[in-house]
């Protein structure tokens, strides 16, 4: 699994456009499920691919065992 940390702060570093999405926006998990099927239909790496749905069951896992902390972003 990447280091999504050193990502964002490597795009920090080199002026890279970076976004973060926190796990409590009701709106993420959908948006990553929707970016998997795009990045597997554009022909993205397994790879790539198998590190978004690990990324999708970590946060499927978060909002199972915290759904009162999951809300729209504000």
């Amino acid at each position: 699994m990447k280091d999504q940390k050193a990502l964002l702060f490597r795009c920090i570093k080199n002026d890279v456009p970076a976004m973060v999405f926190s796990g409590n926006d009701i709106l993420f998990l959908p948006l990553l499920k929707k970016y998997y099927e795009d990045a597997k239909q554009a022909g993205c790496t397994q790879e790539f691919l198998d590190d978004i749905q690990l990324r999708i069951e970590e946060f499927g896992k978060h909002i199972e065992m915290s759904p009162d902390t999951i809300k729209l972003p504000d």
